[in-house]
Formats: structure tokens, C-alpha cells, sequence
């Protein structure tokens, strides 16, 4: 989920009063790592949604008979417009290609998903907002642009193009459907498993890493991010580096704080993900990193994990950091 989607509805000052209060860790949003970090009896309720009862749900909350399209790994459902809904598919399909060929030639197992993933598109950020029981952005609300829940499988986008006075409206639509259906690929093609413990900085930087595509065509999966390099470039002046181990296992560095830290998480999480799958030398122990994660279903071994597979965790940080410097000054 992209945090800076959320918060491009409120000002500063309200940020501020939302992340003391805590409220911003208790947003729907944020279900899938809620509690991520606390003791659980058991591993967490995964269970596919099933496209009759997402049906269900948009009629019940006022949405009318939605609208079906299906491709050939995808199937998209809601009030969004037939076109809208054939652009996602697209994209998707399109991203799946890309995705797939990435990671393969990186020697991940990764395959296509074994059965069609559900897209739920909306009309607007109303319907959205309706759907998932939060206020849209027009009304001031903290609501994402864009979700994929792990626990129903579900990706859910709305149509910029219906938001009034909002700009770049086709660009922030291939974004978030790059982003979080990076989130429903690396869930559903072997990469990660939905039931195990995954870091959000992990995650997101799996995500972030997806997200710049072209607008219109295919293009490939790992493409430089130029929004994550602007915020480390301008972020590093003000805010602390954030060490390697607090992405790996600090949940609170991506889902609460200072705007502009959470923000700087995010640029680190994508620098992180981006350097372990791009240095020749590192790329191994990212690939057995992921591997271990499929059989844990708690945090406690985060660390352990890391140390295992990534090597020293302090030297990592700097390679990191000095990464980070080389791809700012290559813009």
C-alpha cells in the first residue's frame, strides 16, 4: 500500500494530529500488518474472497449490479467504467509479463498464478470509499489511492480520471495498479506466501519497486523510481538514515510518525529491494532471504533470518547507503 497515497488528502498539520493520535495504525488500510509485530496464537486468517460475495458487498453498499471482465489471469468487478476496467486488465496482464521475466532471470521460482486474481474497480474514490467503509478524498478523508489485502486476495483501484480537480489523473492510475498488483503478484506467483511474516519494508519495497511503468504500453518491472530518489535526495538533509535492521524489523517505521521519516522509509525500502536484486553479488542471499520467510509465520526471527542470509547487517547499511548516493548522482 502506498502511505504517500494516503496521506495526499490531509495537510500537514493534520497528518501530525492523526499519526500521534495513533489513528493512522488503526486504518483499515493497514489491516495486513496491524499486528504484525505482536504474539498470535496462530498464523492469520487467509482466505480468498469469492467474486459472488464481492458482488454481494457492491450491492449492499449501494453500488448497483456491478460490471465483470475477465482476461486471461485476471477478473475485474465493480461500477467503474467498461473501459476503465479493460485499461486495468491490461495492465495487469501486461505487469504479470514483466514481472514474471524479471524475476526469472534473477533465478526466483516464480509462475503464474494457478487461478484468476480479482481487480475490484471503482468509478470514483466514493465508491471505494463506500466499499471499503472509509471517507473518499473529496470529503478530507485518510483514504488510500489504492489497496491489496492479503488476507482476501483482493486489489482494489478506483478511477482517477472521476476525482475532481485531480491532476496527472492516467499517470497515478498505472501507478497504483503497478504498485499494489506488485503486492498481488509477489503474493500469488511463489514469491512470498500470504500466511508467512513479511517485514512492510520488505513488502513495500517489493512494491515500490514495481510501481514506475509507462502509461501507455508494456514496459519493464525495476525501472528507476523517480519519486523514491527525489525523497532520498531531499529527506536525507532533514531526517535521520534509517537503519536496514529497523526496515527488517520495526513495522512502525512505514505505518506511523513523522510524515516525512514514513516517507523516507518508503525511498529506503525501494533502495533496499532495488540494490539486492540488481548487485550480482547480493542477489543469492536476497533469493534464500525470501525463501526462509515462507516458513515463518511470526516476527521473532526477522533478524536472524536477515543476518543468515544477507550477511552482516551493519555492512549491508553501508553498501546500502552508498548505493543510494550513486543512483542520486546518476539522475
Amino acid at each position: 500500500m502506498r502511505i504517500d497515497s494516503i496521506v495526499d488528502g490531509l495537510d500537514r498539520r493534520r497528518w501530525l494530529r492523526a499519526t500521534a493520535a495513533g489513528l493512522l495504525a488503526a486504518h483499515p488500510a493497514f489491516a495486513g500488518f496491524q499486528d504484525a509485530a505482536k504474539p498470535e496464537p496462530g498464523p492469520p486468517r487467509i482466505q480468498d474472497a469469492d467474486p459472488e460475495e464481492v458482488a454481494r458487498k457492491l450491492r449492499e453498499v449501494g453500488l448497483g449490479e456491478p460490471r465483470r471482465l475477465k482476461s486471461n489471469h485476471f477478473l475485474a468487478i465493480g461500477d467503474a467504467a467498461e473501459s476503465f476496467m479493460r485499461s486495468c486488465l491490461t495492465d495487469c496482464e501486461h505487469l504479470l509479463l514483466a514481472y514474471l521475466r524479471h524475476f526469472q532471470d534473477r533465478g526466483f521460482d516464480v509462475r503464474e498464478p494457478d487461478r484468476p486474481l480479482i481487480v475490484v474497480a471503482f468509478r470514483d474514490d466514493r465508491s471505494f470509499g463506500k466499499y471499503h467503509r472509509m471517507p473518499s478524498l473529496m470529503s478530507g478523508g485518510a483514504q488510500p489511492v489504492g489497496m491489496y489485502d492479503k488476507a482476501t486476495n483482493l486489489l482494489s483501484v478506483f478511477d482517477w480520471r472521476n476525482v475532481p480537480m485531480a491532476s496527472r489523473a492516467a499517470v497515478k492510475n498505472v501507478q497504483t495498479v503497478s504498485h499494489e498488483g506488485t503486492h498481488q503478484l509477489t503474493f500469488n506467483t511463489g514469491l512470498l506466501d500470504r500466511a508467512s511474516d513479511v517485514s512492510p519494508g520488505i513488502v513495500e519495497g517489493l512494491g515500490t519497486y514495481g510501481e514506475p511503468r509507462k502509461v501507455i504500453g508494456p514496459s519493464d518491472v525495476g525501472r528507476l523510481n523517480l519519486q523514491r530518489l527525489d525523497d532520498l535526495a531531499k529527506l536525507r538533509r532533514s531526517v535521520a538514515w534509517i537503519p536496514v535492521r529497523d526496515l527488517i524489523a520495526d513495522d512502525a517505521v512505514l505505518r506511523s510518525g513523522l510524515y516525512s521519516r514514513v516517507m523516507l522509509g518508503y525511498a529506503e525500502s525501494w533502495a533496499l529491494v532495488h540494490y539486492l536484486l540488481n548487485d550480482k553479488d547480493r542477489l543469492p542471499g536476497f533469493r534464500d532471504y525470501l525463501k526462509a520467510l515462507r516458513s515463518r509465520t511470526k516476527p521473532g526471527h526477522r533478524l536472524d533470518d536477515a543476518r543468515e542470509t544477507l550477511g552482516d547487517l551493519d555492512e549491508l547499511d553501508r553498501d546500502l547507503q552508498a548505493y543510494a548516493v550513486r543512483l542520486v548522482r546518476s539522475l
